[in-house]
């Protein structure tokens, strides 16, 4: 079976990050990982530390995380993919977007929309959303009418996920439950992800993986 991460953050995004996209590259390549998808914050509180008057000109930095991995991870046969962690301003919640394209995240007004405004708007532009970590510490609130699938195993060890509440009402919906670390610093390194028969390559073979059941969840 290969491993993917499908929920990581490094320092040259994500202030809140203490590990090189670099570093979590062999980080996880000593721990037998196959992909990684990048999923750095997009967030007023990002744009704002890295000095960015606005979104639009935040995105030349948005992804030097995902190209700095994936120039590390070089030669080693490990997949780079990308995916961002949106926290909208209008809800505590955050969010994990794959497929999208530039021009998506380009929307001047997207941090300002609702949960169902930008899952609308996902849906319209072939974006697949998942909602992290929907208990986390009693502060975040499921919303499962408006995403595809779950983060039903987060293993932060910093936050209290509630993740049998969370997979519980997965399943009531019928929605997809996956797996992340959540990793920042070292001791999150491989706390979680999916096991797939074939290594994914694609953010499309990760999002089909989802869509199918074709994967397992990484539960510690």
């Amino acid at each position: 079976m290969f491993k993917t991460e499908t929920h990581l953050h490094v320092s040259e995004v994500s202030r809140c990050a203490r590990l090189t996209a670099a570093e979590m590259v062999e980080q996880y390549r000593a721990k037998g990982y196959t992909t990684l998808i990048v999923t750095d914050h997009f967030s007023k509180n990002t744009i704002e530390h890295w000095g960015s008057p606005d979104l639009i000109s935040h995105l030349g930095i948005q992804f030097r995380g995902y190209e700095a991995a994936k120039a590390a991870a070089e030669g080693t046969g490990m997949h780079i993919l990308c995916g961002t962690e949106i926290s909208l301003n209008t809800t505590p919640n955050h969010y994990l977007l794959y497929g999208f394209t530039l021009e998506f995240l380009a929307r001047p007004d997207l941090l300002d929309l609702t949960v169902e405004e930008l899952y609308a708007y996902a849906k319209a532009h072939g974006v697949y959303m998942v909602q992290a970590h929907p208990y986390r510490d009693e502060k975040c609130h499921p919303t499962f009418d408006f995403v595809d699938a779950v983060e039903g195993y987060n293993s932060n060890p910093r936050h209290e996920n509630y993740t049998q509440r969370t997979v519980a009402l997965a399943k009531k919906y019928g929605k997809p439950v996956t797996s992340g670390s959540d990793a920042h610093l070292p001791e999150d390194v491989a706390g979680g992800g999916i096991l797939t028969s074939t290594a994914i390559q694609t953010v499309e073979e990760y999002i089909r993986a989802l869509q199918t059941g074709n994967f397992e969840p990484i539960i510690h």
